[in-house]
């Protein structure tokens, strides 16, 4: 694992997860539309990591369904940073799929992005290296669990190192979402 990550920067790391997450998502519950999850995901490599991480949350399940109602939800869980729409279609979206509970693997698997962001908030890049790729495993085992490929690590390699100090670029990275390669597809005669 170590090596697979070696040269890759934590905004390379960050899009991996992103990458993992998509794989997890179309495998899981395939006949579900997760275009704001993705949306959500690849908004948050063009701007300053805190501000993606707040926009990112709104997606997360034990986040967005903590309270009964979309007032108290916008109100004490986003600061009311959270439109209605977003929230209907959210929750229409994890109906029959999650409770919210943290435990739960969806949970898991969507709360990584925040962990991985946790261990890089005002740490240098040698502290974070090992405990971001801790949390590579993880995505990766749940992966595993259901015989799920990897993400084509190749596609982030440009994503190096060099930059930054470690930490990478601000990028537009939707190109790397398999739900956008899919959409396009879909849109083609």
């Amino acid at each position: 694992m170590d090596s697979k990550f070696k040269n890759i920067s934590m905004t390379g790391r960050l899009c991996y997860l992103f990458m993992c997450i998509e794989q997890y998502l179309t495998f899981c519950y395939s006949d579900k539309d997760w275009t704001i999850v993705s949306q959500k995901c690849w908004q948050w490599t063009n701007t300053y990591w805190n501000e993606g991480c707040d926009e990112y949350s709104k997606i997360v399940p034990c986040y967005l369904l903590e309270f009964d109602n979309y007032k108290e939800t916008n109100e004490r869980a986003f600061e009311g940073t959270l439109s209605q729409k977003e929230y209907h279609v959210l929750r229409k979206l994890y109906d029959n799929i999650t409770s919210g509970d943290e435990k739960e693997e969806i949970n898991q698997m969507l709360l990584l992005p925040i962990a991985l962001h946790h261990e890089c908030e005002g740490a240098s890049f040698a502290h974070a290296d090992k405990s971001t790729l801790a949390i590579l495993l993880k995505a990766e085992s749940i992966l595993l669990r259901h015989h799920i490929p990897f993400p084509n690590i190749q596609r982030i390699t440009f994503l190096s190192v060099e930059q930054k100090n470690g930490w990478g670029d601000f990028i537009e990275s939707e190109f790397l979402s398999i739900l956008e390669t899919i959409h396009k597809k879909k849109k083609s005669p």
